[in-house]
Parts: structure tokens; C-alpha cells; sequence
């Protein structure tokens, strides 16, 4: 008991000896440690407290009720704008409502709620944003154009901003053509600085493509020709040749700006954008200098597969590739490999991929790492109308059906960047692929022969098969042409009186009826005079009676009869057994093929 009273004892004498040091009426010193020449610290007495009394009744009482009413201000408008923002979101709510008549005054009560600094503060936050985006969908023309003029000079600022972004989306959506070109117009001085930001370089790229005019394009380009560009415009500039036409000792600095920008664009890795496609095709045309432009092929190469979704970007791509030595072309091929269905069935992407088969010279290659990966997804890349093109360049080439002439023309280009033979590297990769292609008409027939399109596409195939592959494809084939559930899909346009609209409709034919299917199969039957296994033979080997009747009937199915007679004069005989069992139903048809199949048959 005494050893613990005496602790307690001793521990209260400490804490009441702190106490009394803390609180001593004693004037205390703050210590300065200040170095003499000598180098030793000496003590220097700092303020007293009678100093510090001094200095506290000198206070600038003014300065400092000034400070709190400010903060009271401030303080105020914020409860002021909190107050707002809850009785807009109430009116947003109504706004939203699908069942909400009275959109147009809904609006017109917003609009009158925050309009002024508000509305830029509103539409910057992250709760807000979404109430301007609905005002501008909802609101009248003209309150609309009001609307659009108060956002107007923030709209550089909105553009970069992850909420106000989808505002200015909207402002391009809904408004007038007027409000849509000073929006582009606002931009002007800031287009490179859009493009090289992750928010914004998507709404530059939506301006360019679809609302901006070719004007306001040029002048979008011109920006990234130097700063010169920046706040002046000059109508006589329309691509990047016209810069330095007049004064030659300016390409050097204009190339080299437009280089620093693409690279600056291509570290960021936002080169999906129609601007800089155009950009980067300019400057491949005009860069001369070697090292320079092996540079930003080397930058550009990686990043072709985000390049091939405009027309620009495809022939900057081309150029990337034929301009490439053949350890980087590999590279390429390898890039777009994950890529390949995608760039197979898109508009601008199959042409490069068509570059690619006409200009490289190791045909294996070609097979293992563009085929292979295509063949796997035939069937989505045949149904497409752009997919088609590719798989009819593995097997047929340079066929006008399909691609046009100028297109061929430009894809010729690339030969001279190739050292093997163009139809003996065509050669190889049809001897390497044509036993696949046919294998997949093998597995899926009908949809080789789904409707018009697909028949001039099959035929153009088949021309070019050789031996056993043409022959089982071919059986396939004529099964499905010779059945009687052999249908395809016709689309044709009907107007509508009332509206004045026409609309497409699309129904079922037999495939026999059909105008397109007819020009296929007449495209097929007419190579039999060079083949080992005709066509026409095994189509007469698959006709059933009921098929044959049919045929009789139809003037396009005597059409067929005619075309297997007149490119296979051996086949008389089996057609007249065809046609004798229903001769009287051939008797009763006034058809000119009807007409033409007698005198042919000798009926």
C-alpha cells in the first residue's frame, strides 16, 4: 500500500511542476540559433510579450471584418446555389419523365433559373451536366440558340471536360446549321490542342467528319501546318502543298511542325480521328527526306489497325506499308492479325488488306497470317458485301465485278515496292487457298447461293476453282439450285402515296426467277467449254422431275436449259429426256425461252 501511494504521490508532483512551468507569469524568450564569424551560436532575444501586445492593438480591424463578411458572402452563395441546384433537379426529374407533356415551359422555367454564370456552372458539374444535355433536347429553336450563345465562349473548355463534353455532343445534335458552325468556329485556334486530348479529340473528330464544312475543314487542317495558322486563316490554303507553293524556304519548318504534331497526336495514342488521317497522308505525300519519313512510319505502323477506319487513313496506311522494309511489314501483318474480321467487312479497311495481298512477296506467310485467321470466320466475312472483295481477291484477282477500275489502278501502285512477279505471286496464293474456300461452299452451299449479290460472287469462285475442288463444290451447288426449296431474298422499293416515301421491302422468290441468280449461273455454264467436269452435267444429274417442271415453266429456267445446251453439245440427249416427260406442258408455254428450247431440241 505505501509503495503504490508514494508513486501516485510522485507522478501528481510531476504533472504540478509542468503546470507551473507552463503558466509562469515569467516573460519567456524564443531562442535563435545564430552562427557568429566564429561559427559558435550565440543567444539573441526575439519579442517579449509587452512586443507582441504592441503588435495586436496595431491590427487592421477593417481588413479583418471586410475578410468576414466575404466569407459570409461566399458562404451564402453557396447555400444560394445549392438551393438552385435542388430545385432544378426536382424540375429535370419532371423533365425526364416520358409522360411530361409541357416539355417546352419545363425548359423555359429551367432556363430561367439558371441562366447567366449558372448555366456554366451547371453545366460543368458532375450532378448538373445531365440537366443542360436534357434542356438542350427538349428546348424550343429559339431558346435552344440561347442557350447554345451563353455556352459558346466556354466551349473549348467544355470539350475537354468529361460531364460538359456530352453538352457540346447535343449542341452539335440539335442545333441550327448556324449554331453548329460557330461551334466549329469557336474551336478555331485550339484544334490541335482538342485533338491530342482523350475527351475532346472525339468530338473534333465527329465536327470533321459530319457538320463541319470544307471550308471550315481547310481551316481545321491549317493548324497543324505551324501557329501561324493558329489565329489567322488563309482561303488560298487547302492542303499542305499550298503552304509553301508560293515560298519554297518554308517547307522545312512547316514539315517539321506538322512531324512534331503527328508524333506529339501518336504519343497519346489518339490517332483514331479522321483529322489526323488526312494530316498524316499529306505529310507522307510531301516528307522526301528518307530518315524522317522511315521515322514516322516507325511511330504509325503499330497503330495502322486505328488508321483504316476512314478513307485517308487507308491510303496513309498503304503508304505506311509499301514504304516499309520487309522485318516491319511482318510487323504490320502481325498488328492487324486481332484485327482481321473487323478490317475484312469495314468500307475502308478492305482495301489495305487488298494492298497487302497485292504487294507482299512471301505468299506463306500470307496463307499462315491473314488467311488462316480469315478463314475461320468466312461465313460473317462472305455475307458482307465488303468481306466479299477479300476473299475473291485470295482466289480470283483484279476482278472488275467487284472492285473499280481507278481502285485497281491505285492497288497497282504497290507492285513497284514488291521484287516477285505479280501473277506468279497471284498464282501461289490461289493454289494455296482454293481448297479451303471450296471446302467452306462445301459446308454452307446455301449461302453461297443466298440471292443475287452472292450468286455473281459464287460464280466468279468457281470460275476460278480447278479439278476436284471445282467438281465438289459444284455437286454442293447444283443440290441446292436443283431442290424445290431453292429460295432467295429479293428487295424491292414500294412508295407510299400518302408520304411520299419509299420504303424496301424484301420477299422470297424461287431462286430459278431469279435476275441476278440467272446471270450467275449463265456466268458458271459458260466456262464449261474449258473444263474436264461441266457444270451443266452435274446440274442435269441433280434435276428431279418436279424441279424440271418447273424450269419448263419459268422462261429464266429455259434459259438455263439453253445455256447447259449451248456450251455442252453432248448433253442433247439428256436434256430431250428432261424436257419429253413434260413436253406438254413446253407446248403450252409462249415464252421467247420456251419458243428458243424447242428449235434448239428440235421439238
Amino acid at each position: 500500500m505505501t509503495s503504490n501511494s508514494t508513486e501516485t504521490k510522485s507522478k501528481k508532483i510531476k504533472l504540478s511542476d509542468d503546470f507551473v512551468k507552463h503558466n509562469s507569469t515569467k516573460p519567456t524568450f524564443e531562442i535563435k540559433k545564430k552562427t557568429n564569424k566564429n561559427g559558435k551560436f550565440k543567444k539573441v532575444e526575439k519579442t517579449s510579450f509587452s512586443k507582441q501586445k504592441q503588435d495586436f492593438e496595431k491590427t487592421d480591424w477593417k481588413l479583418f471584418k471586410d475578410q468576414k463578411k466575404n466569407l459570409r458572402l461566399k458562404r451564402k452563395q453557396q447555400k444560394q446555389s445549392s438551393e438552385t441546384s435542388s430545385e432544378a433537379k426536382k424540375i429535370y426529374e419532371k423533365l425526364k419523365c416520358k409522360k411530361s407533356e409541357n416539355k417546352t415551359d419545363l425548359v423555359c422555367k429551367l432556363y430561367n433559373l439558371v441562366c447567366g454564370d449558372v448555366l456554366r456552372k451547371f453545366v460543368m458539374a458532375h450532378d448538373t451536366a445531365r440537366i443542360i444535355q436534357c434542356m438542350l433536347k427538349f428546348a424550343s429553336p429559339t431558346l435552344r440558340e440561347n442557350i447554345s450563345s451563353e455556352l459558346m465562349p466556354i466551349s473549348v473548355d467544355m470539350a475537354t471536360s468529361k460531364y460538359a463534353s456530352f453538352c457540346v455532343l447535343r449542341m452539335f445534335k440539335y442545333g441550327s446549321p448556324k449554331t453548329k458552325q460557330n461551334l466549329i468556329e469557336s474551336f478555331y485556334g485550339n484544334i490541335v490542342k482538342l485533338a491530342s486530348h482523350n475527351i475532346s479529340h472525339k468530338i473534333l473528330d465527329h465536327a470533321y467528319l459530319f457538320v463541319a464544312t470544307e471550308n471550315q475543314k481547310a481551316f481545321m487542317r491549317q493548324e497543324f501546318y505551324g501557329d501561324l495558322y493558329k489565329n489567322a486563316k488563309d482561303m488560298k490554303v487547302r492542303t499542305l502543298v499550298d503552304c509553301y507553293k508560293e515560298t519554297e524556304q518554308m517547307k522545312t519548318a512547316i514539315l517539321s511542325s506538322v512531324k512534331s504534331n503527328l508524333e506529339h497526336i501518336a504519343n497519346k495514342n489518339l490517332v483514331d480521328n479522321s483529322i489526323i488521317h488526312s494530316i498524316l497522308m499529306e505529310y507522307l505525300k510531301e516528307i522526301e527526306d528518307v530518315e524522317k519519313k522511315e521515322d514516322i512510319i516507325s511511330i504509325y505502323g503499330p497503330l495502322i489497325p486505328h488508321l483504316l477506319t476512314t478513307k485517308d487513313g487507308c491510303i496513309a496506311s498503304m503508304d505506311c506499308f509499301y514504304h516499309s522494309p520487309a522485318k516491319n511489314r511482318r510487323a504490320i501483318v502481325k498488328v492487324i492479325k486481332d484485327h482481321l474480321t473487323k478490317i475484312c467487312i469495314h468500307e475502308h479497311g478492305h482495301i489495305f488488306l487488298i494492298a497487302v495481298l497485292n504487294s507482299m512477296d512471301d505468299t506463306k506467310a500470307i496463307k499462315k497470317s491473314l488467311f488462316d485467321p480469315i478463314y475461320t470466320n468466312i461465313q460473317e466475312i462472305v455475307g458482307d458485301k465488303w468481306g466479299r472483295r477479300v476473299i475473291e481477291w485470295f482466289i480470283a484477282p483484279a476482278e472488275k465485278d467487284f472492285i473499280h477500275p481507278h481502285m485497281l489502278k491505285i492497288l497497282d501502285e504497290g507492285l513497284k515496292f514488291g521484287k516477285k512477279d505479280k501473277l506468279l505471286r497471284r498464282k501461289e496464293i490461289q493454289e494455296q487457298v482454293e481448297g479451303p474456300i471450296s471446302d467452306s461452299i462445301v459446308v454452307n452451299p446455301k449461302l453461297y447461293l443466298r440471292d443475287g449479290h452472292m450468286g455473281l460472287f459464287t460464280a466468279s469462285i468457281l470460275n476460278k476453282l480447278s479439278g476436284e475442288y471445282f467438281k465438289k463444290a459444284a455437286i454442293e451447288l447444283s443440290k441446292v439450285i436443283c431442290s424445290e426449296e431453292w429460295t432467295v431474298e429479293v428487295h424491292e422499293q414500294s412508295k407510299n402515296n400518302k408520304k411520299d416515301e419509299k420504303t424496301v421491302e424484301s420477299k422470297l422468290v424461287p431462286g430459278i426467277e431469279d435476275a441476278g441468280m440467272h446471270m450467275a449461273l449463265k456466268k458458271i455454264l459458260k466456262k464449261d467449254i474449258d473444263r474436264s467436269h461441266s457444270f451443266g452435267n452435274i446440274l442435269i444429274d441433280q434435276l428431279n422431275p418436279v424441279e424440271a417442271s418447273k424450269w419448263i415453266k419459268s422462261n429464266r429456267g429455259c434459259f438455263v436449259l439453253i445455256n447447259i445446251l449451248q456450251n455442252n453439245k453432248h448433253l442433247l440427249n439428256a436434256i430431250k429426256d428432261v424436257v419429253e416427260e413434260h413436253i406438254d406442258f413446253l407446248n403450252k408455254e409462249t415464252t421467247t425461252g420456251s419458243k428458243i428450247l424447242k428449235e434448239n431440241l428440235n421439238l
